[in-house]
């Protein structure tokens, strides 16, 4: 009987600290603490990889919207003669402008000859008259026609919105602004005007204005 006893507290002893090797001992050795940290860098890396995505998805929308403006501004460089006639004001085809600037160098090259400036100094002011000078008058036209047209710009979507708010169709609205603007903001609306009676849409009509207004 005692040897029974004495075998069932072993066994009970053995089972208690079975228990407490499974529970106790990882707790205390810093087994369950890595496992812990485990499990939460698992988690967390799905995080770290959607926070990576979005981060990689932002610099492609700015690289994309980089390209977008280089591209603009490798157009605008690029502009051709006729869209700058019109930028300027003029109504002239490049055909006339290119005579003019031809008619122009030729006259100073004459008058250069006539006055007996040798045929190197001639050459370099006919050549400065029909190529530079007209170009030079080109762009200052058209900077001081948008200078006019930006300061006009605020009054006339002042009289837009004040049309929309009060009940007015856009198209309403903006034939005010033409016919009371100055120039050169009643001919650009005009145009808008023009061109929604042949049916064309709003915004391909701004489209157009931004072309010639850039």
């Amino acid at each position: 009987m005692e040897m029974q006893t004495l075998a069932l507290g072993f066994f009970a002893a053995i089972a208690v600290g079975g228990v407490a090797w499974v529970f106790v001992y990882p707790l205390l050795s810093g087994e369950k603490t890595v496992e812990q940290r485990l499990t939460s860098v698992a988690r967390s890396t799905p995080t770290v990889r959607q926070a990576d995505r979005t981060q990689r998805s932002r610099r492609e929308q700015i690289e994309g919207s980089l390209k977008e403006i280089e591209t603009r501004n490798e157009k605008q460089k690029n502009v051709p003669l006729t869209a700058k006639l019109s930028q300027a004001g003029l109504d002239w085809t490049p055909g006339k402008f290119g005579v003019v600037s031809a008619s122009l160098g030729i006259f100073v090259f004459g008058i250069a000859i006539i006055l007996g400036a040798g045929l190197p100094a001639a050459a370099g002011l006919g050549f400065a008259a029909g190529f530079g000078l007209p170009r030079w008058t080109l762009g200052y036209l058209k900077r001081r026609r948008e200078k006019k047209f930006l300061a006009a710009l605020p009054d006339a979507v002042d009289v837009i919105v004040r049309g929309i708010k009060a009940g007015l169709p856009l198209f309403d609205s903006i034939k005010m602004v033409a016919a009371d603007s100055p120039e050169p903001l009643r001919g650009e609306f005009n145009a808008i005007i023009e061109t929604q009676a042949i049916g064309m849409p709003i915004g391909e009509a701004c489209a157009r204005l931004y072309e010639r207004m850039p």
